[in-house]
């Protein structure tokens, strides 16, 4: 979480995923980004999946999964509202 307030602070540019912006935009985004995003760790990402605390996984793939970017972009704003 605070990986994903520094990211954001940082200045540095997040065209891909954006709270400000993205709007209506969405897209597909796989694990190693969402566990950047977030700052959490893949068992602590499962485990909240698991609980209903974090968005579920879109499958695309035998083995290939990923996440609604509107969804994670959601979930990372509720967070910072929280704090």
């Amino acid at each position: 979480m605070r990986q994903a307030l520094s990211l954001l602070e940082s200045g540095e540019p997040i065209r891909r995923l954006s709270l400000e912006d993205g709007g209506d935009e969405d897209r597909l985004l796989r694990l190693p980004e969402v566990l950047r995003l977030t700052g959490m760790c893949r068992s602590a990402l499962y485990d909240q999946m698991a609980r209903g605390q974090f968005p579920g996984s879109i499958k695309i793939g035998q083995r290939a999964t990923s996440w609604s970017a509107k969804a994670v972009r959601n979930w990372i704003a509720r967070r910072v509202d929280g704090l």
